[in-house]
């Protein structure tokens, strides 16, 4: 894990990255100055005692008492991460809480026939909210279900319900998502690239289209109760950004499904004994 990983996820605990910085190179020196922790952070110096004393209110680094110059203590990570975590936990439970009062509020809005969202936390968000509202069932076709991970609550809170979870894959969920199985169904019977690139040879052809440009492989249908149907596409490097087709009419859904059909050739009985 690189520094700036850590750096993100510790912002992501409600620290600033000031914050993130100092308390990183305190556990990495142990006890240590402000000066050696601004030399090793890279904190400006006129900033390094502010963010000493921010980290200290939140109770994850102590001053060392009688020191001269002054040490600093970090906090063992278990207990410092675990207040951190707690402490965001209980405000996404109030705000929660509060905004899904101000939500209820605003009475029935229109609702979008179909839209396209770019960017990996607008796909997921997008995801968990559809299956968030699922009530007879959520099935996914998928060769690349590493993108699961990141909805396990959401799948959880379904199944909860008592929601009819199932992945249609290549490759045995326990492989890519360690775990997947306790939340959803598994059918291993997705047909492999090489297939799908052949099922789609007329698209290739009109117009022109290089089958090494596109990554079927690299896609993910999942329809929640017929109603809504999300396409989500993987770009195969880190030049383009993953997005997803949202499509919410149950008639669309149905047409979409027949092509899903078209191309998974090998899982067309099972797609339709679920669907039909």
């Amino acid at each position: 894990m690189t520094q700036d990983t850590i750096i993100g996820d510790l912002t992501s605990l409600g620290l600033t990255k000031n914050e993130a910085k100092a308390y990183h190179s305190l556990v990495k020196l142990g006890r240590s100055s402000a000066r050696a922790i601004a030399g090793e952070s890279g904190i400006p110096r006129s900033k390094v005692y502010e963010t000493l004393d921010l980290l200290e209110k939140r109770g994850i680094i102590k001053k060392v008492t009688g020191s001269e110059p002054t040490l600093f203590d970090p906090a063992p990570v278990d207990a410092a991460l675990d207040h951190l975590e707690e402490k965001v936990t209980s405000s996404a439970t109030s705000a929660r809480k509060l905004l899904k009062g101000l939500q209820s509020l605003r009475g029935t809005e229109a609702k979008e026939f179909a839209w396209a969202v770019e960017g990996m936390d607008q796909v997921i968000v997008g995801l968990r909210t559809a299956i968030e509202k699922s009530q007879q069932y959520v099935y996914i076709a998928s060769a690349a279900p590493h993108l699961l991970s990141h909805l396990r609550g959401a799948f959880s809170g379904a199944k909860n319900r008592g929601v009819v979870i199932e992945l249609f894959t290549t490759t045995p969920g326990s492989k890519i998502v360690p775990g997947i199985e306790h939340y959803l169904k598994v059918t291993i019977a997705m047909p492999s690239k090489d297939l799908l690139i052949e099922s789609f040879k007329g698209i290739f052809q009109t117009p022109p289209l290089d089958a090494d440009e596109w990554e079927p492989s690299r896609m993910m249908i999942m329809n929640v109760d017929g109603r809504e149907s999300i396409g989500v596409f993987l770009p195969g490097d880190d030049t383009s950004q993953p997005w997803a087709l949202h499509i919410r009419s149950r008639l669309v859904v149905l047409i979409q499904w027949q092509v899903v059909k078209t191309v998974l050739s090998s899982v067309e009985t099972i797609i339709q004994n679920k669907m039909f």
